[in-house]
């Protein structure tokens, strides 16, 4: 059995990060690649039988630049076409990425997944990546042969024709970096945590650069005869001074020196800005050919997105409930979120006295964290827990508040 795709990346210096993403990836097909599943309606196109290499949809990226590092990269994807074995990463970032996939491994329960990653800061060395938290139905796993490092696979189901949010937050605590992936269905508004990744590293920022691709990665099943079809939108990047700043300059680029790999479909590729939709986008396979911006080329410059504006549209963190009890010297404090409002990054609580003095407070950063057990003696009388929750935006929400008596 193969394993779930992973590019390669170099994970420590970004210029040469950014040459490596036009390399195109062959590795990791998941179970049977010989069962296609297509889009529905999409007609499943003959073999060419004087077909020569591997077939596949050529490799494709859209290569975006910011101003500054950041902490937070937001966007938006749309899948309009699919078939199995394609790769639609919406964040490659020094030593990382994340994106939906399209399988015909049957073990997920579904073809349509969500899949985050990140490498090993020093795999000879022994210093390796680690999830520190599997969201619900998340699995995780090691990869190797192209890099080494941890993956994270959340049997998704992604739908076509719907827009989700993908957003990558990251952060250091002792010498050690964490990423944490949400994406948002926004028919219906809910964000989902699927996994945070750790490991030892002195890297500051996600970078100031963004890489999404199309890929294709099993080309000896003819794959290339498929189309594939996604939009991305409103890139935001959030920087360490907590300012949100849009890409400066962006391009496309079909991976070259593919042509074996590609074999007949070596130039079923394009991308483009797309007005109606106010979006980026890229497809390749089947009878897709390059509009004529490309020339002879496969790289193209793309312009700015028309309707984006000068910040990202969002909500803020809301606590819904909070409970509160205390027995034999435990405070315990839960609590829940609005799931519609943006992700939980770090959670305060604090314990007041009848006087409105904090006793005792609990202050982590954990998107997961929706408990705390405080160890502390009280007096009889009437307390209050305080929940603040900081957004992964770094939003503040409103207090919540529960009274509990001793």
């Amino acid at each position: 059995m193969k394993n779930v795709h992973h590019s390669s990346i170099v994970q420590s210096v970004f210029w040469v990060f950014l040459l490596f993403c036009f390399m195109s990836c062959k590795k990791s097909a998941t179970g049977n690649a010989d069962t296609i599943v297509t889009t529905p309606g999409q007609t499943k196109p003959a073999l060419k039988t004087n077909a020569t290499g591997e077939n596949a949809a050529p490799s494709e990226h859209i290569n975006f630049s910011f101003p500054s590092g950041g902490i937070v990269k937001l966007q938006k994807i749309k899948i309009v076409q699919s078939a199995n074995s394609s790769y639609f990463s919406v964040h490659n970032y020094p030593g990382g990425y994340c994106g939906f996939q399209q399988t015909s491994d049957p073990s997920y329960g579904t073809p349509n997944i969500l899949i985050s990653s990140l490498w090993d800061t020093n795999t000879a060395a022994g210093i390796y990546s680690s999830p520190s938290y599997l969201g619900a139905g998340t699995v995780s796993s090691r990869f190797g042969g192209e890099g080494d490092g941890t993956k994270t696979i959340n049997p998704y189901k992604w739908k076509l024709n719907t827009w989700y949010n993908f957003a990558v937050r990251f952060w250091t605590i002792g010498g050690n970096i964490y990423v944490a992936t949400f994406v948002q269905d926004l028919g219906t508004g809910n964000w989902f945590l699927t996994s945070t990744i750790t490991r030892p590293d002195a890297m500051t920022s996600l970078g100031n650069g963004g890489d999404s691709f199309l890929e294709n990665w099993e080309g000896y099943t003819y794959d290339g005869r498929y189309k594939r079809k996604m939009f991305l939108k409103d890139f935001w990047n959030l920087n360490l001074n907590n300012v949100w700043e849009k890409h400066t300059s962006r391009y496309f680029t079909a991976n070259a020196g593919d042509s074996v790999r590609n074999g007949i479909y070596d130039r079923a590729f394009n991308s483009g800005y797309d007005s109606k939709e106010d979006a980026y986008f890229m497809e390749h396979g089947g009878n897709v050919t390059p509009s004529s911006a490309f020339g002879t080329g496969r790289t193209l410059n793309l312009p700015a997105q028309t309707n984006q504006g000068n910040a990202p549209v969002l909500t803020i963190g809301a606590v819904s409930t909070v409970t509160a009890s205390y027995t034999s010297g435990t405070i315990k404090v839960n609590w829940t979120i609005n799931s519609t409002k943006s992700p939980q990054y770090s959670s305060k609580v604090e314990i007041l006295n009848s006087s409105g003095t904090v006793v005792n407070t609990s202050d982590v950063i954990q998107p997961e964290r929706r408990s705390v057990s405080l160890t502390q003696s009280l007096p009889a009388g009437s307390y209050t827990a305080r929940v603040t929750i900081t957004d992964i935006f770094n939003q503040v929400s409103t207090a919540v508040t529960r009274s509990f008596s001793i």
